[in-house]
């Protein structure tokens, strides 16, 4: 055990030796008092402590002592109670259990031996000496802890660096190591933006006239546009390197852009001004042509690659190059059409003599005059209906295509595959509306095929990027441009080329236009030919993408539509006017005309029963048919050129209805069929009417007598009649004996002529025996009805009619054979 100074523990001591002494004594006072009371034995505790030394009772004495009170149980019970005070002087309880009791003492054991080992330490005088240099020695030990403690400071604070210097050694491998994958993302992402020298270079140099060229052309302007429009992050964008080399292949984009759209701008205005020079492209009498301009069409569709980049690329440069384009065929287009339409109106379009001098006006000037001479002249214009047909051509001519460019005369050396022609000689004359018809559909082809180029060059209708074209180029073909194409889903350009094609053409619609007012003011009629033509084209596009045409061809339905409703107003105006101004005797006027009139609507119909302009004819026919018999039915009424104004009322309506009636069953218009069942309805119950009137008027009184017998008869029975004063057998010879054979004979005669004179019209001679034998019938009928009435009524009268059936039927056959 290390010694411990007496400086540090000098407290210690004095309480433990005060202790000890105590202890010691105790022990010593009770030790003398086991002596006493018990005898000693060999067993007995050991050795006495030399004199000087107390407390030197070691643990193996302890045990001894334990020991022995075990071996000699019968300690009597004196030795025990001095055990027991002994304990107690100790302040050790009795009452705790052996084990707490042996720890107890252990510790004051070891107490006490240290206590002797002090003694025996501070009793030695070269104690002294070993303390002095333990003090010396622990003041060393005390250096060197220091010093440790110094050292140990150092090797921390060497730790902490240590430490430190680690954790920003890991630090700088995480760098480093993502310095090294940022190097190499820095390297590919400036290979990926890095373009060779060489396609710079061709962007600069390469030639455009040549196709190789504008194939090189086609891959550098890829690779450029591929880099600049790669997608970045902003951090990468912002990056010093890709915005400088982004910014270098702009500008390197933007000079391509503009020499490429500057050498398209001048190639396509000297192609313009060749095209507007070129003397072959003149038309004359018997040359009506349109060309076409496939040269132009195979040049520049070499370059739609490089016009889809320059779409994607620089859009305002694009949107110049479209108006460019357009603005210069618009000075192609405007001058060839306007010669087109100046040539054929001038030289091959068929006019009339006047103004409106048709035979299918009701209001014509020409009709007019001949009206006021009685009509006379106007059944000499109008010819019969098969004349009529091979004066009119009806027939539409087809549109020549011209296939070989060198076939013909030097003229048509500018004739292209797509060059349009009319088939037309050079003293050739068309109608109107067939010279309308010809011009239209050579229009509408051209500016068909003049949309879809557009659209293939310009790429308008079809979604497809640079790198598209150029992995997957698509074909071109020049027939494909004569092909109908489906509408587009893609409306903005959609509406966009239609925009491009009014420009282009601008002209064209002025033309048709004016084409068709110039034809209108010749021939009125002519409109609905026109308006046919317009609808069998819509028909023909209707499901196309043609929007320019779709709208032109709406505008100038919608005017034709209206040129057309204006002129059966004008008609129906006319009809009106020409019951003042008519004789009232014989065919009227627009009766002569409208059967003409319905037949040349239904021949430039042709069948076509499914467009708009059959309703607007058909419309047309009612409005003029109800005019017709209206205006008819007034001039009827109205009529002065007869002695019996009712009979001369019937006669208009006979004449009238029945040449409506069988003018229109000779053409067959099943249009009208309804129109003609009324007026045949009309003309037989007027034909009726007119038959009993003249009738009544030859035997008035024999017919007012019979009717009032007849009457009498329903009343009363027939043998009561005779009994009647009015009608008595003396009245019934009365007036039975003003009708002898001779006054009947001479009143037929009489009636035949003012018959024969109410029918006179040359255009409907039939209608005299038409009547003339409605009379005849209606005499025999009445003959037969007054024999009967006498017999029923008067059987013992012994009267009989005058004049027999016999003689009645001679005199009509007199009279008869008389006409022949």
């Amino acid at each position: 055990m290390a010694p411990i100074p007496d400086s540090a523990n000098g407290t210690i001591a004095n309480s433990t030796g005060t202790f000890n002494q105590d202890f010691n004594q105790r022990l010593s006072v009770q030790a003398e008092r086991m002596k006493r009371n018990a005898p000693p034995s060999a067993g007995s505790i050991g050795s006495t402590a030399a004199p000087g030394v107390t407390g030197s009772a070691s643990p193996r004495s302890d045990r001894n002592g334990a020991k022995f009170m075990e071996d000699n149980e019968p300690m009597d019970e004196i030795a025990l109670m001095n055990l027991e005070e002994l304990l107690y002087d100790m302040d050790l309880a009795s009452s705790e259990d052996g084990v707490a009791l042996e720890t107890r003492l252990m510790k004051e054991l070891n107490s006490l031996e240290m206590a002797n080992v002090y003694s025996i330490i501070e009793s030695d005088d070269r104690i002294k000496d070993v303390m002095s240099e333990l003090d010396k020695g622990i003041e060393e030990l005390d250096d060197m802890d220091n010093w440790l403690s110094l050292h140990r400071q150092e090797l921390d604070s060497m730790g902490d660096d240590i430490r430190q210097i680690e954790s920003q050694n890991r630090g700088l491998q995480v760098q480093t190591s993502n310095q090294a994958s940022l190097l190499r993302e820095l390297e590919n992402l400036l290979m990926s933006i890095t373009i060779s020298d060489s396609v710079t270079e061709t962007l600069k140099k390469e030639n455009l006239d040549r196709d190789s060229g504008v194939r090189k052309l086609e891959d550098a302007a890829a690779v450029i546009q591929d880099v600049l429009l790669s997608k970045y992050d902003e951090d990468v964008a912002g990056m010093s390197a890709v915005r400088n080399r982004m910014e270098l292949y702009s500008f390197h984009c933007s000079n391509f852009a503009t020499r490429f759209s500057d050498f398209l701008r001048n190639k396509i205005q000297t192609q313009t001004d060749q095209y507007l020079n070129d003397k072959q492209r003149t038309l004359a009498k018997g040359y009506v042509v349109m060309f076409g301009y496939e040269p132009i069409e195979k040049y520049f569709i070499t370059y739609r690659g490089l016009i889809l980049w320059l779409r994607e690329m620089d859009s305002r440069r694009f949107t110049d190059l479209q108006s460019i384009y357009v603005n210069n065929m618009n000075r192609l287009y405007r001058k060839e059409i306007k010669e087109f339409f100046n040539v054929l109106s001038t030289y091959h379009v068929a006019k009339l003599e006047k103004p409106d001098d048709s035979e299918f006006v009701f209001g014509s000037t020409y009709h007019g005059g001949l009206i006021a001479r009685g009509g006379t002249a106007l059944r000499e214009s109008l010819s019969s209906p098969s004349d009529l047909t091979g004066r009119i051509p009806w027939r539409k001519r087809s549109t020549r295509e011209i296939r070989d460019p060198n076939a013909g005369a030097d003229r048509n050396s500018a004739l292209y595959e797509s060059s349009r022609r009319i088939d037309v000689g050079p003293e050739e004359k068309l109608p109107v509306d067939e010279a309308f018809a010809q011009a239209l559909s050579i229009v509408t082809s051209i500016a068909a095929r003049e949309q879809n180029y557009l659209s293939d060059l310009f790429t308008l209708t079809k979604m497809m990027s640079m790198r598209m074209f150029i992995d997957d180029p698509p074909p071109f073909s020049q027939q494909d441009l004569e092909t109908k194409r489906k509408s587009s889903l893609d409306l903005k350009s959609s509406k966009r080329l239609a925009q491009l094609m009014g420009t282009m053409l601008d002209g064209l619609s002025v033309e048709l236009n004016n084409m068709a007012e110039n034809g209108v003011k010749n021939e009125s009629v002519q409109c609905v030919g026109m308006l046919i033509s317009v609808e069998r084209t819509q028909k023909e596009f209707a499901d196309s993408d043609q929007g320019f045409l779709i709208t032109m061809l709406s505008q100038l339905h919608t005017k034709l539509v209206s040129m057309f409703e204006k002129y059966v107003e004008e008609q129906l105006k006319f009809i009106e006017e020409a019951r003042h101004k008519t004789k009232r005797k014989g065919v009227l006027p627009f009766m002569r005309i409208f059967p003409r009139f319905a037949e040349r609507m239904e021949a430039l119909l042709d069948g076509n029963d499914d467009i708009e302009a059959r309703k607007l004819i058909t419309a047309s026919y009612d409005k003029l048919v109800r005019m017709m018999f209206e205006s008819t039915e007034a001039v009827a009424k109205e009529t002065v050129d007869f002695d019996d104004k009712e009979q001369g009322s019937h006669v208009v309506n006979i004449e009238n209805m029945h040449h409506f009636h069988s003018e229109l069953r000779q053409r067959k218009i099943l249009n009208l069929e309804n129109y003609m069942k009324y007026a045949k309805s009309s003309y037989e119950r007027h034909l009726e009417s007119y038959v009993r009137g003249v009738v009544r008027r030859s035997l008035l009184k024999l017919l007012d007598f019979f009717d009032g017998v007849e009457g009498l008869v329903k009343a009363k029975a027939s043998e009561d009649v005779a009994f009647h004063l009015t009608y008595n057998k003396q009245a019934l010879k009365k007036v039975v004996s003003q009708y002898p054979a001779s006054v009947v004979r001479k009143d037929i005669a009489h009636l035949h002529k003012k018959v024969e004179k109410h029918f006179s019209s040359e255009e409907e001679e039939g209608l005299l025996q038409v009547a003339w034998r409605g009379i005849q019938e209606e005499f025999i009928r009445q003959h037969e009805r007054f024999s009967r009435l006498i017999r029923e009524c008067y059987p013992d009268a012994g009267v009989h009619m005058e004049f027999s059936m016999q003689e009645l039927l001679g005199f009509f056959s007199e009279i008869s054979k008389s006409h022949h």
